[in-house]
Protein backbone atom coordinates (compact mmCIF):
# COMPACT_ATOMS: atom_id res chain seq x y z
CA UNK A 1 0.00 0.00 0.00
CA UNK A 2 0.95 3.67 -0.76
CA UNK A 3 0.62 6.06 2.07
CA UNK A 4 1.10 9.63 2.17
CA UNK A 5 1.34 11.11 5.84
CA UNK A 6 1.07 14.76 6.75
CA UNK A 7 3.11 16.17 9.18
CA UNK A 8 3.71 19.99 9.01
CA UNK A 9 4.13 19.97 12.70
CA UNK A 10 6.33 16.76 13.36
CA UNK A 11 6.05 14.20 16.35
CA UNK A 12 8.11 11.29 17.32
CA UNK A 13 4.82 9.04 17.23
CA UNK A 14 4.33 9.88 13.29
CA UNK A 15 8.08 8.60 12.43
CA UNK A 16 7.93 5.60 14.47
CA UNK A 17 4.84 4.52 12.61
CA UNK A 18 5.93 5.04 9.59
CA UNK A 19 8.94 2.99 10.24
CA UNK A 20 7.19 0.22 11.25
CA UNK A 21 4.52 0.08 8.30
CA UNK A 22 7.69 0.34 6.58
CA UNK A 23 8.99 -2.83 7.85
CA UNK A 24 5.84 -4.29 6.83
CA UNK A 25 6.16 -3.81 3.23
CA UNK A 26 4.26 -0.67 2.76
CA UNK A 27 5.63 2.53 1.14
CA UNK A 28 5.64 5.51 3.38
CA UNK A 29 6.00 9.19 2.42
CA UNK A 30 5.78 11.81 4.95
CA UNK A 31 4.97 15.41 3.46
CA UNK A 32 6.54 17.69 6.19
CA UNK A 33 7.08 21.68 5.24
CA UNK A 34 10.52 22.22 4.43
CA UNK A 35 12.64 24.94 7.47
CA UNK A 36 15.94 24.37 5.65
CA UNK A 37 17.31 25.25 2.42
CA UNK A 38 18.11 22.79 -0.33
CA UNK A 39 16.40 19.92 1.95
CA UNK A 40 14.29 18.50 -0.34
CA UNK A 41 13.84 14.29 0.07
CA UNK A 42 15.58 12.14 3.13
CA UNK A 43 14.91 8.59 3.88
CA UNK A 44 13.96 7.71 7.60
CA UNK A 45 13.94 3.74 7.18
CA UNK A 46 13.39 1.23 4.65
CA UNK A 47 10.32 1.88 2.88
CA UNK A 48 9.92 5.46 4.65
CA UNK A 49 10.93 8.81 3.05
CA UNK A 50 10.50 11.99 3.93
CA UNK A 51 9.59 14.77 1.54
CA UNK A 52 10.25 18.93 2.60
CA UNK A 53 8.00 20.52 0.31
CA UNK A 54 8.62 24.52 0.19
CA UNK A 55 6.14 26.41 1.66
CA UNK A 56 6.82 29.89 2.88
CA UNK A 57 10.25 30.33 4.35
CA UNK A 58 12.93 28.08 4.11
CA UNK A 59 13.44 28.32 7.97
CA UNK A 60 11.62 27.51 11.12
CA UNK A 61 8.27 29.99 12.02
CA UNK A 62 5.84 30.05 14.72
CA UNK A 63 2.76 30.58 12.77
CA UNK A 64 2.26 27.85 9.84
CA UNK A 65 -1.13 28.11 9.60
CA UNK A 66 -0.35 31.60 6.46
CA UNK A 67 1.55 29.42 4.63
CA UNK A 68 -1.03 25.98 4.52
CA UNK A 69 -2.36 27.10 1.14
CA UNK A 70 0.95 26.68 -0.57
CA UNK A 71 1.81 23.76 0.82
CA UNK A 72 -1.73 22.14 -0.03
CA UNK A 73 -0.61 23.35 -3.53
CA UNK A 74 2.16 21.53 -3.53
CA UNK A 75 0.80 18.60 -1.88
CA UNK A 76 -1.58 18.56 -4.85
CA UNK A 77 1.05 18.73 -7.30
CA UNK A 78 3.10 15.90 -5.93
CA UNK A 79 -0.09 13.22 -5.86
CA UNK A 80 -1.10 14.00 -9.29
CA UNK A 81 2.53 12.70 -9.97
CA UNK A 82 2.25 9.70 -7.92
CA UNK A 83 -1.09 8.96 -6.43
CA UNK A 84 -1.25 7.44 -2.88
CA UNK A 85 -3.70 4.72 -1.70
CA UNK A 86 -4.54 5.95 1.43
CA UNK A 87 -3.62 9.94 2.71
CA UNK A 88 -3.06 10.22 7.09
CA UNK A 89 -3.04 13.70 8.15
CA UNK A 90 -1.71 13.90 11.83
CA UNK A 91 -2.47 17.30 13.56
CA UNK A 92 -5.73 19.61 12.64
CA UNK A 93 -2.85 21.91 10.48
CA UNK A 94 -1.78 19.02 8.49
CA UNK A 95 -5.57 18.59 8.44
CA UNK A 96 -6.32 21.71 7.14
CA UNK A 97 -3.56 20.96 3.77
CA UNK A 98 -4.93 17.65 2.90
CA UNK A 99 -8.89 18.09 2.86
CA UNK A 100 -7.83 20.89 1.00
CA UNK A 101 -5.48 18.79 -1.73
CA UNK A 102 -6.72 15.05 -1.04
CA UNK A 103 -9.99 15.18 -3.67
CA UNK A 104 -10.74 12.13 -4.43
CA UNK A 105 -8.86 10.22 -1.86
CA UNK A 106 -9.27 8.44 0.82
CA UNK A 107 -8.39 10.44 4.15
CA UNK A 108 -7.74 9.53 7.83
CA UNK A 109 -7.56 12.56 9.98
CA UNK A 110 -5.50 12.30 13.70
CA UNK A 111 -6.00 14.48 16.40
CA UNK A 112 -3.63 16.12 19.13
CA UNK A 113 -4.90 17.78 22.22
CA UNK A 114 -8.80 18.38 21.16
CA UNK A 115 -9.84 22.18 21.76
CA UNK A 116 -12.04 21.15 24.58
CA UNK A 117 -8.38 20.36 26.52
CA UNK A 118 -6.78 22.63 24.56
CA UNK A 119 -4.66 26.08 25.91
CA UNK A 120 -5.31 27.94 22.66
CA UNK A 121 -6.57 31.02 23.16
CA UNK A 122 -9.59 30.79 20.42
CA UNK A 123 -11.18 27.33 21.08
CA UNK A 124 -14.35 27.71 19.33
CA UNK A 125 -12.65 28.60 16.52
CA UNK A 126 -10.21 25.01 16.93
CA UNK A 127 -13.73 23.32 17.65
CA UNK A 128 -15.26 24.13 14.67
CA UNK A 129 -11.96 23.05 12.60
CA UNK A 130 -12.44 19.97 14.09
CA UNK A 131 -15.92 19.06 13.41
CA UNK A 132 -15.37 20.31 9.67
CA UNK A 133 -12.14 17.82 9.65
CA UNK A 134 -14.04 14.93 11.35
CA UNK A 135 -16.51 15.03 8.92
CA UNK A 136 -14.88 15.70 5.86
CA UNK A 137 -12.46 12.90 6.98
CA UNK A 138 -13.59 9.20 6.27
CA UNK A 139 -12.09 7.82 9.61
CA UNK A 140 -11.03 10.02 12.08
CA UNK A 141 -8.10 8.63 14.38
CA UNK A 142 -8.05 9.34 18.44
CA UNK A 143 -6.09 7.85 20.99
CA UNK A 144 -8.25 7.41 23.59
CA UNK A 145 -11.89 6.77 24.61
CA UNK A 146 -12.23 10.18 25.97
CA UNK A 147 -11.01 11.87 23.24
CA UNK A 148 -14.01 9.98 20.90
CA UNK A 149 -16.43 11.03 22.94
CA UNK A 150 -15.28 14.40 22.70
CA UNK A 151 -15.31 13.81 18.97
CA UNK A 152 -18.77 12.97 18.87
CA UNK A 153 -20.04 15.99 21.02
CA UNK A 154 -18.77 18.17 18.23
CA UNK A 155 -20.97 16.76 15.64
CA UNK A 156 -18.35 13.79 14.30
CA UNK A 157 -20.40 10.66 13.93
CA UNK A 158 -19.28 7.72 16.18
CA UNK A 159 -19.16 4.99 13.16
CA UNK A 160 -16.88 7.22 11.75
CA UNK A 161 -14.21 7.70 14.71
CA UNK A 162 -11.49 5.15 15.36
CA UNK A 163 -9.20 4.92 19.13
CA UNK A 164 -5.95 3.63 17.83
CA UNK A 165 -3.86 3.90 21.10
CA UNK A 166 -0.12 5.31 21.02
CA UNK A 167 2.72 2.52 20.21
CA UNK A 168 6.00 2.35 22.31
CA UNK A 169 9.53 0.49 21.26
CA UNK A 170 8.89 -2.58 23.77
CA UNK A 171 12.76 -3.12 22.63
CA UNK A 172 13.95 0.11 23.27
CA UNK A 173 11.87 0.55 26.70
CA UNK A 174 12.24 -3.01 28.07
CA UNK A 175 13.07 -4.26 31.42
CA UNK A 176 16.20 -5.29 30.54
CA UNK A 177 19.32 -2.41 30.16
CA UNK A 178 21.18 -0.18 32.49
CA UNK A 179 19.08 2.29 34.91
CA UNK A 180 20.34 5.34 36.49
CA UNK A 181 21.93 5.04 39.88
CA UNK A 182 19.81 4.75 43.06
CA UNK A 183 20.13 4.89 46.73
CA UNK A 184 18.39 3.21 49.68
CA UNK A 185 15.32 5.54 49.07
CA UNK A 186 12.39 4.31 47.24
CA UNK A 187 12.26 6.26 43.65
CA UNK A 188 9.27 8.21 42.60
CA UNK A 189 9.99 9.41 38.96
CA UNK A 190 8.01 12.34 36.56
CA UNK A 191 9.15 13.09 33.38
CA UNK A 192 6.87 16.07 32.42
CA UNK A 193 9.01 19.00 34.38
CA UNK A 194 8.16 21.38 37.20
CA UNK A 195 5.77 23.09 35.70
CA UNK A 196 2.16 23.73 38.09
CA UNK A 197 -0.03 21.46 35.52
CA UNK A 198 2.47 18.26 35.85
CA UNK A 199 1.14 17.53 39.23
CA UNK A 200 4.55 18.06 40.48
CA UNK A 201 3.64 20.44 43.61
CA UNK A 202 1.57 18.31 44.89
CA UNK A 203 3.65 15.19 44.65
CA UNK A 204 6.53 17.40 46.72
CA UNK A 205 3.66 18.16 49.59
CA UNK A 206 2.52 14.33 49.39
CA UNK A 207 6.57 13.44 49.84
CA UNK A 208 6.88 14.92 53.29
CA UNK A 209 4.47 12.02 54.52
CA UNK A 210 6.12 9.32 52.55
CA UNK A 211 9.12 8.76 54.95
CA UNK A 212 11.91 7.25 52.72
CA UNK A 213 11.16 8.49 49.75
CA UNK A 214 12.29 10.94 46.99
CA UNK A 215 10.77 12.32 43.71
CA UNK A 216 12.85 12.76 41.14
CA UNK A 217 11.50 15.41 37.85
CA UNK A 218 12.41 15.41 34.85
CA UNK A 219 11.74 17.68 31.77
CA UNK A 220 11.57 21.19 31.21
CA UNK A 221 14.52 23.57 30.79
CA UNK A 222 18.16 22.37 30.10
CA UNK A 223 19.79 21.70 33.12
CA UNK A 224 22.19 24.79 32.79
CA UNK A 225 19.27 26.44 32.57
CA UNK A 226 17.37 25.08 35.84
CA UNK A 227 18.84 27.69 38.23
CA UNK A 228 17.25 30.23 36.01
CA UNK A 229 13.57 27.95 35.91
CA UNK A 230 10.58 30.02 37.03
CA UNK A 231 8.75 26.61 37.56
CA UNK A 232 11.84 24.82 39.02
CA UNK A 233 12.69 27.81 41.22
CA UNK A 234 9.00 27.49 43.11
CA UNK A 235 8.91 23.98 43.29
CA UNK A 236 12.59 24.26 45.65
CA UNK A 237 10.84 26.57 48.01
CA UNK A 238 7.95 24.59 47.83
CA UNK A 239 9.71 21.58 48.70
CA UNK A 240 12.04 23.66 51.17
CA UNK A 241 8.62 24.86 53.23
CA UNK A 242 7.58 21.12 53.64
CA UNK A 243 10.66 19.73 54.24
CA UNK A 244 11.63 17.46 51.55
CA UNK A 245 14.33 19.70 49.65
CA UNK A 246 17.17 16.74 50.50
CA UNK A 247 14.49 14.30 48.66
CA UNK A 248 13.73 16.35 45.43
CA UNK A 249 15.86 16.02 42.05
CA UNK A 250 15.66 18.21 39.32
CA UNK A 251 17.28 17.19 36.43
CA UNK A 252 15.60 19.25 33.64
CA UNK A 253 15.40 17.95 30.13
CA UNK A 254 16.41 14.13 29.58
CA UNK A 255 17.73 13.27 26.22
CA UNK A 256 15.49 10.58 24.98
CA UNK A 257 18.29 7.98 24.58
CA UNK A 258 18.56 8.24 28.29
CA UNK A 259 15.02 7.97 29.58
CA UNK A 260 15.06 4.17 29.33
CA UNK A 261 17.74 4.61 31.69
CA UNK A 262 15.79 7.19 34.35
CA UNK A 263 12.87 5.08 33.88
CA UNK A 264 14.17 1.64 35.13
CA UNK A 265 15.42 3.44 37.88
CA UNK A 266 12.18 4.21 39.01
CA UNK A 267 10.11 2.26 42.05
CA UNK A 268 7.27 3.98 40.68
CA UNK A 269 6.27 6.42 37.63
CA UNK A 270 3.98 9.28 38.32
CA UNK A 271 1.88 10.47 35.30
CA UNK A 272 -0.32 13.39 36.51
CA UNK A 273 -0.75 15.64 33.56
CA UNK A 274 -4.72 16.93 33.37
CA UNK A 275 -5.05 15.22 30.09
CA UNK A 276 -2.74 13.20 27.51
CA UNK A 277 -4.75 11.75 25.00
CA UNK A 278 -2.13 9.17 24.00
CA UNK A 279 -0.74 8.39 27.77
CA UNK A 280 2.95 8.08 26.02
CA UNK A 281 4.69 8.07 29.36
CA UNK A 282 2.49 5.45 31.54
CA UNK A 283 2.73 3.03 28.40
CA UNK A 284 7.06 3.84 28.38
CA UNK A 285 7.29 3.32 32.12
CA UNK A 286 5.42 0.19 31.82
CA UNK A 287 7.13 -1.40 28.91
CA UNK A 288 9.78 -0.91 31.24
CA UNK A 289 8.62 -3.33 34.15
CA UNK A 290 7.60 -0.25 36.21
CA UNK A 291 4.29 0.54 37.71
CA UNK A 292 2.36 3.65 36.78
CA UNK A 293 0.25 5.47 39.08
CA UNK A 294 -1.49 7.92 36.54
CA UNK A 295 -4.58 10.65 36.41
CA UNK A 296 -7.70 8.64 35.53
CA UNK A 297 -8.10 10.32 32.24
CA UNK A 298 -7.29 10.83 28.80
CA UNK A 299 -4.69 7.82 27.27
CA UNK A 300 -4.25 7.03 31.14
CA UNK A 301 -7.55 5.84 31.65
CA UNK A 302 -7.04 3.04 28.77
CA UNK A 303 -3.46 2.22 29.33
CA UNK A 304 -3.44 1.28 33.09
CA UNK A 305 -5.38 -1.35 33.96
CA UNK A 306 -6.11 -0.19 37.88
CA UNK A 307 -4.13 -2.00 40.64
CA UNK A 308 -3.01 -4.89 37.77
CA UNK A 309 -0.24 -2.69 35.93
CA UNK A 310 -0.33 0.26 38.38
CA UNK A 311 -3.18 2.60 40.03
CA UNK A 312 -5.49 5.07 38.39
CA UNK A 313 -6.04 8.56 40.96
CA UNK A 314 -8.61 10.87 41.33
CA UNK A 315 -8.35 14.43 41.55
CA UNK A 316 -7.52 14.39 45.29
CA UNK A 317 -5.22 16.80 48.05
CA UNK A 318 -1.71 15.80 49.00
CA UNK A 319 -2.51 13.61 52.10
CA UNK A 320 -4.76 11.22 49.96
CA UNK A 321 -2.08 11.17 47.47
CA UNK A 322 0.54 10.40 50.11
CA UNK A 323 -1.92 7.39 51.38
CA UNK A 324 -1.92 5.66 48.47
CA UNK A 325 1.95 5.35 47.69
CA UNK A 326 2.59 4.39 51.02
CA UNK A 327 0.12 1.80 50.65
CA UNK A 328 1.88 0.70 47.71
CA UNK A 329 5.33 1.01 48.99
CA UNK A 330 3.79 -1.24 51.98
CA UNK A 331 3.42 -3.97 49.54
CA UNK A 332 6.81 -4.84 47.71
CA UNK A 333 5.58 -8.11 46.45
CA UNK A 334 2.73 -6.47 45.27
CA UNK A 335 4.47 -3.62 43.52
CA UNK A 336 6.79 -6.06 41.60
CA UNK A 337 3.88 -7.65 40.41
CA UNK A 338 2.67 -4.55 39.14
CA UNK A 339 5.42 -3.99 37.36
CA UNK A 340 5.73 -7.29 35.73
CA UNK A 341 1.85 -7.44 34.35
CA UNK A 342 2.50 -3.67 33.03
CA UNK A 343 5.44 -5.19 30.70
CA UNK A 344 3.21 -7.56 29.46
CA UNK A 345 0.12 -5.77 28.75
CA UNK A 346 2.93 -3.51 26.62
CA UNK A 347 4.26 -6.01 24.94
CA UNK A 348 0.83 -7.73 24.01
CA UNK A 349 -0.97 -4.61 23.38
CA UNK A 350 0.91 -1.63 22.16
CA UNK A 351 4.49 -2.61 20.19
CA UNK A 352 4.44 -0.54 17.34
CA UNK A 353 4.26 -3.97 14.97
CA UNK A 354 0.63 -4.48 16.32
CA UNK A 355 -0.11 -0.33 16.21
CA UNK A 356 1.09 -0.31 12.61
CA UNK A 357 -0.48 -3.35 11.73
CA UNK A 358 -4.33 -1.91 12.89
CA UNK A 359 -3.51 1.06 11.50
CA UNK A 360 -2.76 -0.49 7.95
CA UNK A 361 -5.96 -2.44 8.42
CA UNK A 362 -7.88 0.79 9.09
CA UNK A 363 -6.48 2.41 5.59
CA UNK A 364 -7.55 -0.70 3.90
CA UNK A 365 -10.98 -0.57 5.49
CA UNK A 366 -10.80 3.26 4.29
CA UNK A 367 -9.66 2.54 1.21
CA UNK A 368 -12.06 -0.06 0.23
CA UNK A 369 -15.10 2.28 1.37
CA UNK A 370 -13.78 5.10 -1.51
CA UNK A 371 -13.99 2.33 -3.97
CA UNK A 372 -16.81 0.78 -3.56
CA UNK A 373 -18.43 4.53 -3.23
CA UNK A 374 -17.33 5.16 -6.59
Amino acid sequence: MKISMIAIDSAEHVAELARELGRQGHEVTIHTRREAPGKRRSTLAAGVVIDYLPAGPEAHVDNVIPHVGEFADRLAARWAEQRPDVVHAHGWVSGLAAASSAQGLPLVQSYGVLSSRSRVADRTLLARLERALGRTAQISVVGCLQDKDGLVRLGVPRSRIKVVPQGVDTEEFSERGPAYPTGRRKRLVMVHGPAPETGAGAVVQALSRIPGAELVVAGGPSPEDLEFDTDANRLRMLAKEHGVEDRLILLGEVPRKQMPKLLRSADLVLALPEHDPYGTVALEAMSCGVPVAAVASGGYADTVIDNVTGILLKPCGPGQLAARLRTLFADPVHLEALGIAAADRTRSRNSWSRIAAETAALYESVADQRVAAA
